[in-house]
């Protein structure tokens, strides 16, 4: 808002205040004088004319925050609007309307109250008089305002029901503003259903269409806001949450009101705290305190915030002092309740009883006031003294367990360490062995039997054979052929050439390739080399997984994926095939293996199957540089 339009509403606020003024002067002496006998309007039998005045006087004591009185002139209003008789058709319609907005009126002041059955009784009959007389701007209001209702007692399913009434009346009559408070509305339901996805949609919704309008107070923008960054908090999704927080703060500063600022921000210091970022969870709620600290409920979620947030940052005593005065606002706020509606009480009963049993009453009650003092500081005292021995005994427990599990831990982590150094030794071993083999069949064997296949080739060209000889003679040569290829897939099964040259995803890559279509391979990320043991140990867990797969699961697809960044690296292999119980004992060693593995890496495993429904094996590695 800029400032011309700023001095605009504050000019309209202060004429709105004196007219209000003036209307509460002439109703007091229009009522003072009705005592007395006196009512000029009714002596013309001008009762609507006295009813609206009657409805003004009450708006001025609704402005200057005189509930009683609002709800007495309004009432007032209603019997002067019940006994217009006239058949004009235009003071009928007017009638009509200010009874309306009358029931409204009562509503609200019941709602505020927390008379929630004599708001709705009220909210119902505004409905069916504004629907009688086809004012459908007055319906779709009652709608909104019984959904309120319904939602502040928890009865989800109506609020719901009415919201989505309001929604649609909002869209038939084209009023994007209630539209808009519809979809704020269902967000609440649906934050208290628990059903965040849903309520994020209708938040979402809310504030663009608020966003959108022309001349939208920034307030409004802001409470739509406010819901985005409850809804956020329970997905969760705690950097949504701040960003929402900072708009909120943003339009709060905008409003110039205190009390705004201050609750924008306790939310933005709790989002603060959720993404554990605790120096600006303090210093935030100490901003808080020093805007506005008049809201008891709100100081006491700023103490906890800045409790919390000096627990984590090791600052003690400082996170003990705030929760004190955490335990203190809550008190404070509750007494102040229990004051409030303890008034109301005493303010009724003094309408009904004498003086000398109320004075008698009085006298009981301080004394059972000083009684319950004195009950309470001996408990109080009782209370510490238990607590301080529990403490004692607690903190010497402590002491003992923690020694009791350090050395549980140290021992338990020797062990893990000399198992981790026993399993990398094996596979350091293995590794070393499956090369040797290879070569050994690939150097050896297999240059031995190449140069048998050609020696029997240059026989063949000096020897006349038979054709029956001949067909005998290649037969043998392509059993020779046979013999060198298996040679060969055994060789590189042991140690593939491809793994050691080229690296983990050639390797990978070839070996998948020889069992297509039924498995399909894919690499995301970064190609960088590995270190050689972690390669292997990759690959023989991915060539392992697939046998498996391929031998006992009846999978007709498998997905190997490999995905690599700077600092990890992670494989997936999934098939469709039938499943089986990962919990159960199995005889073979294979998965076991596996396991061993990737735990002397540091790696984590997680399998997924169930008989019927396929298996999925994720592995993570941290690379380390």
């Amino acid at each position: 808002m800029n400032h011309f339009q700023q001095i605009k509403k504050n000019m309209h606020i202060k004429i709105q205040y004196w007219f209000f003024l003036g209307i509460l002067f002439l109703s007091n002496a229009i009522y003072a004088q009705n005592k007395n006998g006196i009512s000029f309007d009714e002596k013309n039998n001008n009762f609507y004319q006295m009813a609206e005045f009657y409805y003004n006087a009450g708006n001025a004591c609704y402005y200057s925050n005189r509930l009683d009185s609002a709800l007495n002139y309004y009432e007032q209003s209603m019997k002067q609007s019940e006994k217009e008789g006239t058949e004009d058709k235009d003071i009928k319609e007017k009638t009509n309307y200010l009874q309306i907005k009358l029931f409204k009126s009562i509503g609200v002041i019941n709602d505020t109250y927390g008379r929630y059955d004599s708001a709705l009784d009220n909210y119902f009959k505004a409905l069916s008089l504004a629907e009688k007389i086809h004012k459908m701007d007055e319906v779709l209001i009652a709608y909104l305002d019984i959904a309120h209702v319904y939602s502040e007692i928890s009865n989800l399913q109506q609020a719901e029901a009415y919201y989505l009434k309001g929604e649609k009346l909002s869209r038939e009559i084209n009023d994007s503003t209630n539209l808009a408070i519809s979809y704020q509305g269902l967000c609440r339901v649906f934050i208290d259903k628990e059903d965040y996805a849903v309520a994020l949609e209708y938040g979402e919704q809310s504030y663009r269409i608020m966003y959108a309008l022309p001349n939208v107070p920034v307030s409004e923008l802001m409470f739509a806001n406010q819901e985005l960054i409850e809804v956020w908090l329970y997905i969760p999704d705690y950097n949504k949450a701040l960003e929402y927080a900072l708009k909120t703060v943003e339009y709060a500063r905008q409003t110039g009101t205190p009390s705004y600022l201050t609750n924008a921000l306790y939310m933005l210091s709790t989002c603060y705290l959720k993404k554990e970022q605790y120096r600006e969870s303090e210093k935030i709620a100490l901003e808080a305190l020093a805007t506005d600290s008049t809201n008891i409920y709100v100081n006491s979620i700023l103490y906890g915030n800045i409790a919390q947030a000096n627990i984590w940052l090791k600052n003690h005593a400082k996170g003990i002092e705030y929760f004190r005065k955490t335990t203190n606002a809550i008190r404070a706020y509750s007494n102040k309740n229990f004051q409030s509606s303890l008034s109301e009480m005493e303010v009724k009963y003094e309408t009904e009883k004498k003086e000398l049993k109320i004075s008698a009453l009085e006298k009981e009650k301080q004394l059972m006031v000083e009684l319950g003092i004195a009950g309470g500081a001996v408990l109080l005292l009782a209370l510490a003294a238990f607590l301080f021995l529990w403490r004692w005994t607690v903190q010497k427990r402590r002491v003992s367990e923690q020694q009791k599990q350090l050395a549980e831990q140290q021992v338990k982590q020797l062990e893990q360490e000399k198992q981790l150094v026993a399993t990398q030794s094996v596979l350091e071993g293995e590794t070393h062995e499956r090369s040797r083999l290879a070569r050994d069949l690939h150097d050896g064997l297999g240059s031995m039997l190449t140069g048998v296949k050609l020696n029997l080739m240059e026989m063949k060209k000096g020897v006349k054979l038979e054709y029956p000889d001949v067909e005998r003679f290649d037969n043998a040569l392509g059993l020779l052929d046979d013999s060198v290829q298996e040679m060969r897939r055994v060789a590189h099964h042991l140690m593939p050439d491809s793994l050691s040259r080229f690296g983990l995803k050639p390797a990978v890559e070839d070996f998948c390739r020889s069992f297509e279509p039924t498995v399909v391979f894919d690499y995301f990320g970064d190609e960088a080399r590995l270190d050689p043991m972690m390669e292997i140990v990759i690959y023989r867990s991915i060539h392992e997984l697939v046998n498996n797969a391929l031998k006992y699961s009846g999978a007709s697809q498998i997905l190997v994926q490999i995905m690599q960044e700077p600092n990890r690296i992670a494989f997936t292999v999934q098939d469709d095939g039938c499943g089986f119980d990962p919990s159960a004992e199995t005889k073979g060693t294979g998965l076991q293996n596996i396991r061993n593995r990737i735990a002397s890496f540091g790696g984590t495993i997680q399998i997924d199957s169930k008989a019927g429904e396929g298996t999925e094996v994720n592995v993570e590695l941290r690379i380390k540089n």
